[in-house]
């Protein structure tokens, strides 16, 4: 039998940046990951700002900034396209993070496993870190339904089978969580009528910016790693991806060259279709985070449509919110499971916000029509053109705080740009923003 104070389920990205928070409050906890090599599907590599003040408060953020390329600006283009894919004309739309009140008022692109490897260096230089790999979590073996209570569990860790002993335990594992399984939580699910290619190919050493280019029928996204690499997606309609495959590799690589030329030697370094990976987003919720002794985090509680690049930071400040809860409940001796609930109160309303928020951003290009185009054009300009609603859109997506829609924004919207007051705007951007009492509220209960 071996004991831990917290068994957690899933050694991705989110499941690590909890066991780090842990560990750092020497809160004995166990990590079990299946996979003992990276997975072949594309994982997040797109980091928001509040992910990045959560890795400063564990201590963290230099290496991660050292590992990672700054996107300041989403660079955005709507262009005209005719039948024959020749472009006439293209509207540019820029959207600013640094024009957010923080410490990193930007994005950054990092390799995921990149990420992952700096978290697990920080975590196994803790005494109280452990971490079983290749390990898989088969079930539970005491449990108390009536109190929602689970106490015991059988892990496989290489031929040895193992009982594990836990106050608490958290599920990491991704969308096909057994954890979520064992707690009877029932997905409330969305699909969508388009997919995604994506790879990451050699970028020229000065191509440095985040670009976005849509037409009426085709979109397709850029954005620059270390290491003079860049991760592109295509967005392409179900059934799309075969008929690609069959007429050659250049259906995927021109559309590239027709927006940005200067990739051509680049792009076409892709040798094969074994490198370009299909994505087929779709969008969950579930009710309840929590269940007595048991918490559900990332993809396991909320996947989210990748457009807005939200679904690994969910994670990631997932993992922050909730290492700091149990560390906290460890250091005051509040160890009864219904202290969880705290997790669930501060994160449920956020997640569901950015979800929805990534769900409006897919929906702005599901559909080929030049009329569709055209309302997506206007609306983009809108945001960026009007300080409150370009702020409130970057503050929101971000992470780093919240700002309501209400009825006003849509005068704001319609409205000249110039309609707003620059003494209450500077007064309520502030008030927007996540207080350490809005991140922890635990930590400051009178």
């Amino acid at each position: 039998m071996e004991k831990f104070q917290v068994v957690i389920i899933g050694g991705g990205v989110g499941g690590l940046t909890l066991a780090l928070r842990l560990a750092q409050s020497n809160v004995k906890v166990l990590v079990i990951e299946r996979d003992k090599n990276p997975g072949k599907i594309y994982k997040g590599e797109l980091l928001q700002p509040k992910s990045l003040l959560h890795f400063q408060e564990m201590g963290i953020a230099d290496n991660v900034l050292k590992e990672s390329l700054a996107l300041p600006t989403i660079h955005t283009y709507e262009v005209k396209e005719d039948k024959n894919g020749t472009i006439s004309d293209s509207m540019y739309i820029p959207l600013h993070y640094d024009r957010l009140e923080t410490a990193f008022p930007e994005a950054r692109m990092i390799p995921h496993e990149k990420l992952k490897e700096i978290i697990f260096k920080e975590a196994e230089k803790l005494e109280n870190f452990h971490y079983w790999n290749p390990a898989v979590f088969k079930k539970f073996t005491k449990m108390d339904q009536k109190k929602k209570k689970f106490s015991k569990a059988s892990v496989k860790y290489g031929e040895k089978e193992i009982d594990v002993e836990a106050d608490f335990f958290v599920g990491a594992e991704g969308r096909a969580s057994l954890m979520r399984k064992a707690m009877n939580q029932h997905l409330v699910t969305t699909q969508y009528n388009h997919h995604f290619l994506t790879v990451t190919f050699p970028r020229p050493a000065n191509y440095t910016e985040a670009r976005m280019y849509a037409s009426h029928k085709s979109f397709i996204g850029l954005f620059p790693l270390p290491n003079n690499e860049v991760r592109c997606v295509m967005l392409i309609k179900p059934g799309e991806y075969n008929r690609m495959k069959k007429e050659g590799l250049h259906t995927f690589t021109d559309p590239f060259i027709q927006f940005e030329p200067e990739l051509k030697d680049y792009v076409t370094q892709i040798a094969s279709w074994k490198q370009i990976q299909l994505m087929i987003p779709i969008r969950h919720n579930i009710h309840e985070y929590v269940q007595g002794n048991a918490a559900i985090i990332g993809d396991a509680a909320h996947a989210v449509h990748p457009m807005a690049g939200e679904g690994m930071n969910l994670a990631i400040q997932d993992g922050a919110n909730l290492g700091d809860l149990l560390a906290w409940m460890y250091e005051n001796n509040q160890l009864h499971p219904k202290n969880l609930k705290k997790f669930e109160r501060v994160r449920k309303k956020r997640s569901d916000r950015i979800s929805m928020l990534s769900h409006f951003s897919a929906l702005g290009y599901a559909w080929s029509f030049r009329w569709y185009q055209f309302g997506r054009m206007f609306a983009l300009k809108r945001f960026e053109r009007h300080p409150i609603l370009h702020y409130k859109h970057m503050l929101n997506i971000s992470g780093v705080g919240w700002w309501t829609y209400t009825p006003m924004d849509v005068l704001r919207f319609f409205g000249p740009a110039s309609m707003y007051l620059k003494r209450r705007f500077k007064k309520r951007s502030k008030e927007a923003i996540f207080s350490e009492s809005d991140d922890y509220p635990w930590r400051y209960k009178k």
